[in-house]
């Protein structure tokens, strides 16, 4: 088997919620019999799992992968704890099909109930010795890079603006989206929103919200008897610098992470950029979308807020970036947000997303963390050929 045999069949996304009246673990699994749904396939279809335990119920020794197996009532032939969200959860799970460890993975995750009362959102307080008593403020180790950027391309704090307003009007427009209607948005806008921390104002900054994803892999010849035209795994690639939020990042360590993890995606997918037809960015910040394109090899160093401007990145433009709103606008929902990218990637493929769908989308970018976190992590999906 090679790498593009493996193929996503199912998608599920509960409704995003500023705040929800369900807890992580309710929202985790509603989330999975969504995509289980959509893939046409039942509980008992599934032999491997990556979904970080949310509790309660489960066990103390975190992530817990093996206790939903407990939940589901079924054995497990594999389990992904390394990091089961996202692009490294799928990227496991193909591994673990390729050896023939599992035949169908689920990968679910979610937050809800966690939120509110001006704490600092959990991830960011690992367990360091000075860091997991405080925390911090994800913003702030993004806005350390930022600064840096700044300090070297002044102008880029227009483009920076420009492409908040951008993804956050188009998901104004998206129904699903946590700002559903709060649109449309203009640079301006961004601009004059409260600061939060400099140089971000309210606006150039991620949601915090509540919900579930989930995705389901199989293999390609399974796939053909889904429902769904399958979307296959044509490339991936993951740069790990270090423990994420324990140590400040450093603007010339961090600003072109995810460069690598580029190029051994697109050499596997035997691509290049300029074949990409959908960008679905992790947007935690509006800076974070620009050191993308300079980073994965759009454009050059310093050019970013520049490429996104020519190029276009809404829903008209050349190159449609966080195409439902993103994490900006539709939903950030802590280790679930990485699952939330596949999703929509995989919908855009699939052709089934409505006044938001890119025409004849062929390939697609689905991408995690960014600079501040001080890792990164990326995956080119494309339509079964």
């Amino acid at each position: 088997m090679r790498l593009d045999e493996i193929a996503i069949v199912g998608v599920g996304v509960t409704p995003q919620l500023k705040r929800s009246d369900r807890n992580s673990l309710q929202v985790a699994l509603d989330a999975a019999k969504l995509a289980l749904a959509d893939a046409g396939l039942a509980h008992t279809d599934v032999d491997g799992i990556a979904a970080r335990w949310p509790g309660p119920g489960g066990t103390v020794l975190a992530p817990g992968s093996a206790d939903w197996s407990t939940l589901l009532g079924i054995p497990l032939g594999w389990i992904g704890d390394s990091y089961p969200q996202g692009i490294p959860a799928l990227v496991d799970a193909a591994g673990a099909i390729l050896t023939g460890q599992a035949t169908t993975v689920l990968i679910t995750g979610g937050q809800a109930g966690v939120l509110g009362g001006g704490r600092v959102a959990a991830y960011t307080q690992p367990g360091n010795e000075f860091v997991e008593p405080f925390g911090a403020f994800t913003a702030a180790h993004f806005a350390l890079v930022a600064q840096r950027h700044l300090a070297r391309y002044p102008h880029a704090r227009q483009g920076m603006a420009e492409i908040a307003a951008t993804i956050r009007t188009v998901g104004s427009a998206n129904p699903d989206a946590v700002m559903a209607g709060r649109g449309p948005y203009t640079a301006q806008d961004v601009l004059d929103a409260p600061p939060v921390v400099d140089p971000f104002t309210l606006l150039d900054l991620c949601l915090a919200s509540e919900g579930g994803a989930a995705v389901v892999v199989t293999t390609l010849e399974r796939a053909r008897d889904l429902p769904h035209p399958p979307v296959v795994l044509l490339g991936a690639g993951m740069d790990w610098m270090r423990q994420q939020y324990v140590d400040p990042a450093r603007y010339e360590q961090v600003w072109d992470i995810g460069a690598v993890a580029a190029r051994k995606a697109f050499a596997q997918a035997g691509i290049g950029p300029a074949d990409v037809d959908t960008a679905q960015l992790y947007d935690v910040n509006s800076l974070e979308v620009a050191r993308q394109f300079e980073a994965l090899g759009f454009c050059g160093p310093g050019e970013g807020t520049d490429f996104a401007l020519a190029t276009g990145i809404g829903l008209d433009g050349k190159l449609p970036t966080c195409t439902d709103g993103g994490l900006l606008a539709f939903s950030h929902i802590g280790w679930g947000a990485p699952t939330l990218k596949l999703a929509e990637a995989v919908r855009q493929l699939r052709g089934q997303c409505g006044d938001r769908q890119v025409a004849g989308a062929e390939v697609a970018i689905a991408a995690g963390a960014g600079s501040g976190a001080q890792y990164y992590n990326l995956a080119l999906l494309g339509r079964a050929r």
